[in-house]
């Protein structure tokens, strides 16, 4: 019986989304194999569309070669996309998405697993993590215990001290009840929106006290691309979020200073007529003078 063909009883699921990563993405792959539930672990492999050759033949070796399951989206659609295939995938009700140029520390996945057995009502466990920063030697360990109370994840706190990893593992359940990852979002805060959408829901997050990821910052990788823009529409996607430390005000005038910079006529007067009684007097005289200016162009264009 080839490995292709044999039958195995999955417990978790391991989704690695691709994009590019070459090597790295044998790194991440070796980090499976310190569990001792490694044979009932399926790993989904989800490529984006990558163009690199180096990447696309170990992609094409390990489809030959191992009972990996490899998932090859059409179009460059995203991180999002990426992952909502990889969980779409998914056979087992416990998933643990893992970027490709990260890895799991030595006996990560068999932590998370007795984790979720251990607690049925949790929709998703947050640990610990190592941060490696680019150019640095050591790592950095995260501890999330700051977004707890009683070992949950406490929504309140984490608005005030973002610090939930983005692969945090989850039941597919949880994934399903929000409809997945934001295509709106694919290349940026992804991750940001789906936690947000999760916790609001009420889904339970227990707080582990143990070092269950370590995350390989990358200077050029998607983990780093940060729209100013998308964070702010994020801001007001989810105010209801942010509310829960920072004032009406305080958010209104926030999200009016993070479009200004970029000046665009049509998204900035609409948000300086929806706050304008709320802005602050700084702000209110940059909307007044902006919209002059705006007015006379059109006039000049006559």
């Amino acid at each position: 019986m080839g490995i292709k063909s044999m039958k195995v009883a999955y417990k978790v699921s391991v989704v690695i989304c691709v994009f590019n990563e070459g090597r790295k993405l044998l790194d991440a792959l070796r980090s499976l194999c310190a569990n001792k539930i490694i044979e009932q672990t399926e790993v989904i492999i989800v490529d984006d569309c990558s163009t690199d050759p180096e990447t696309r033949r170990l992609l094409t070796l390990l489809t030959k070669h191992t009972r990996y399951h490899i998932v090859c989206s059409p179009v460059n659609l995203g991180l999002s996309h990426s992952r909502n295939l990889g969980f779409e995938n998914a056979s087992t009700p416990y998933v643990l998405p893992l970027d490709a140029d990260d890895t799991f520390p030595p006996e990560a996945i068999d932590i998370i697993y007795q984790a979720f057995l251990d607690h049925p009502e949790a929709g998703f466990i947050a640990g610990n993590y190592l941060l490696n920063k680019p150019g640095k030697n050591q790592a950095t360990v995260v501890d999330c215990s700051m977004i707890a109370t009683n070992e949950l994840i406490d929504i309140k706190k984490l608005a005030g001290h973002w610090s939930l990893l983005g692969t945090s593992p989850c039941k597919k359940a949880t994934w399903e009840l929000v409809n997945g990852y934001a295509l709106k979002y694919s290349y940026s805060v992804q991750d940001v929106d789906f936690w947000i959408r999760v916790l609001k829901k009420g889904i339970i997050g227990h707080y582990l006290d143990q070092i269950i990821y370590s995350w390989n910052q990358s200077a050029s990788g998607m983990n780093m691309n940060f729209d100013r823009i998308d964070m702010t529409r994020l801001l007001e996607d989810h105010r209801d979020f942010y509310r829960l430390i920072y004032t009406d005000h305080y958010v209104n005038n926030a999200i009016f200073e993070a479009y200004y910079p970029y000046k665009e006529p049509d998204v900035l007067m609409a948000v300086g007529k929806k706050y304008f009684f709320q802005l602050r007097p700084i702000n209110k005289l940059r909307t007044i003078a902006f919209f002059i200016k705006t007015y006379l162009t059109k006039l000049s264009a006559l």
